[in-house]
């Protein structure tokens, strides 16, 4: 506004000129030249009012009142000037063009019209039609006049057309770039979980980093992942965030046999399925807002990390189950001859560190073979796992019950000193001689006995192997005094303190 200001006051000092310079050779046309001049020179003035004030006008108002005013000033200016063959044309082109620029195009055609009239006018009013020429020299300069607002709506049309395709590609590729960006970030989410996840076989400690990696992607701060087991109807992988409350709440709202369903309880998660392989199901637990929110994008990176994390649980099972297996009797599941010679180190290591005492206890059932010959060896084998349990239930929790071969069976007894080995050993005795086991037929007609040999730490043994051979030896003497007994080997005085010479007396006495 304040450039074209300073344009029209140029302008109006050049009309000022000529009224001065014309005014006094031509009166009768001197009064239609000053009120042109006037009219054009105080709408100037007006411009530059309103161009140095700072509070915003309204372009389109503005320009329709100037060319209103532009339109009469001229057609005076040219009524008067064209007597002495001199044209104000150019200035209709220019404020043609100022007003097409200004208006982007079809709202400046309205105006440019006006100065098209305003320009018929003053040519009739001045210098008139003479002829056929002079008729169609004016109609050109009114085709001109509107063409002019025609080319600037199709240049400024066509520059609108190209920024706007430059902005609309510029967003698309802004628009790929963080499309890309996001990739890129779960891409090396997934990948940081997969290497996390296959990290270990102990999938239970990765649980916590695991969701935070998965919240630096899908920006969720409070979740809870879970995989359940839907043939036993148990979790055996969860990992969370948030509060053990909503947890339990959310958990109590998962419909394992159907459909997942929101719990209803206030606070509770919204929870939904992730992936359904073979006898597993993983649960993704959040807000549920947040889950409503949940993008495509995160729902493959959520179906990815749940494909991911069914296949370590599985692996992370079978790890432990051959672990489980290595260390255990598959007939009895008590443990083997394997886990009890490292146990045995490891609790002789331990009572000679902290000076505790040590028993164990070894048992062989009488005459087992006439179980087998009589009622058969699938007897026999119900009969060994029968004893297993009886063990179990007999002996306390720190208690380390194993078969040691065949129809022997041994208990690491920790801190446990021969009197009270022997107390363990004879309730053991009693309660596989009172136990009738199942025979052939279903009946509970078979019955056995034990003959048991107990050793003492460091009452009758100083390591591993005097200790097996000495509670070995004992179930031997028991088996030639009679079976169905409990037997403790002899002491050497000679090896021992007092205190532990007392101890070994009261167990011979229990003899």
């Amino acid at each position: 506004m304040r450039l074209i200001a300073g344009g029209r006051l140029i302008a109006s000092a050049f009309v000022l000129f000529l009224y001065l310079q014309w005014a006094q050779r031509d009166l009768d046309r001197a009064f239609t030249l000053g009120i042109g001049a006037a009219l054009f020179t105080l709408w100037s003035v007006a411009w530059l009012y309103l161009a140095l004030r700072p509070k915003p006008i309204d372009m389109q108002w503005m320009l329709t009142a100037t060319a209103i005013i532009d339109g009469i000033a001229l057609a005076l200016l040219s009524s008067s000037l064209l007597a002495y063959r001199t044209t104000l044309f150019g200035w209709y082109m220019v404020d043609a063009t100022v007003f097409s620029i200004l208006l982007r195009g079809k709202r400046s055609w309205p105006l440019d019209a006006i100065l098209a009239i305003s320009y018929v006018i003053g040519v009739v009013g001045g210098s008139g039609i003479g002829d056929v020429t002079d008729f169609v020299l004016m109609a050109l300069n009114v085709g001109a006049i509107l063409a002019v607002g025609i080319a600037v709506h199709l240049v400024l049309g066509k520059e609108e057309q190209h920024r706007a395709q430059i902005a609309a590609q510029a967003a698309e590729v802004v628009e790929l770039n963080r499309r890309l960006e996001r990739s890129v970030a779960e891409l090396r989410a997934v990948t940081e979980i997969t290497e996390l996840i296959h990290s270990t076989l102990d999938i239970e400690t990765v649980g916590p980093a695991l969701l935070d990696i998965l919240e630096k992607v899908i920006r969720i701060p409070a979740a809870a992942l879970f995989v359940i087991d839907k043939t036993k109807q148990e979790t055996v992988f969860s990992a969370s965030n948030v509060g053990t409350g909503a947890i339990q709440r959310s958990y109590s709202g998962l419909e394992l046999a159907g459909a997942l369903r929101p719990s209803g309880s206030e606070g509770a998660l919204s929870c939904i399925e992730l992936a359904d392989h073979n006898q597993m199901i993983v649960v993704f637990c959040a807000d549920g807002e947040a889950i409503d929110q949940l993008k495509d994008d995160d729902r493959i990176v959520l179906g990815t990390v749940a494909s991911e994390l069914v296949v370590a649980v599985e692996n992370s099972r079978l790890y432990r189950l051959t672990k489980r297996m290595a260390i255990t009797d598959e007939l009895t599941d008590l443990y083997n001859y394997r886990y009890l010679q490292q146990r045995l180190d490891d609790e002789l290591g331990r009572a000679e560190r902290y000076g505790k005492r040590l028993s164990l206890i070894m048992l062989d059932l009488d005459d087992f073979k006439r179980v087998n010959d009589t009622h058969g060896h699938l007897v026999g084998d119900s009969a060994l796992s029968e004893v297993g349990q009886l063990l179990k239930n007999t002996v306390r929790e720190v208690d380390v019950v194993a078969r040691y071969g065949g129809e022997e069976f041994t208990v690491i007894l920790p801190e446990t000193d021969a009197s009270g080995a022997f107390i363990v050993a004879e309730k053991i005795r009693e309660a596989i001689s009172m136990h009738r086991f199942v025979d052939a037929d279903g009946a509970r007609s078979v019955h056995l006995t034990a003959s048991i040999g107990l050793s003492s730490y460091p009452a009758h043994s100083y390591d591993k192997e005097s200790l097996l051979r000495s509670a070995d030896d004992a179930v031997y003497h028991a088996k030639a005094t009679g079976k169905d007994r409990v037997r403790a080997p002899r002491l050497k005085l000679r090896r021992l303190p007092a205190d532990e010479v007392t101890e070994g007396i009261s167990t011979e006495v229990a003899e």
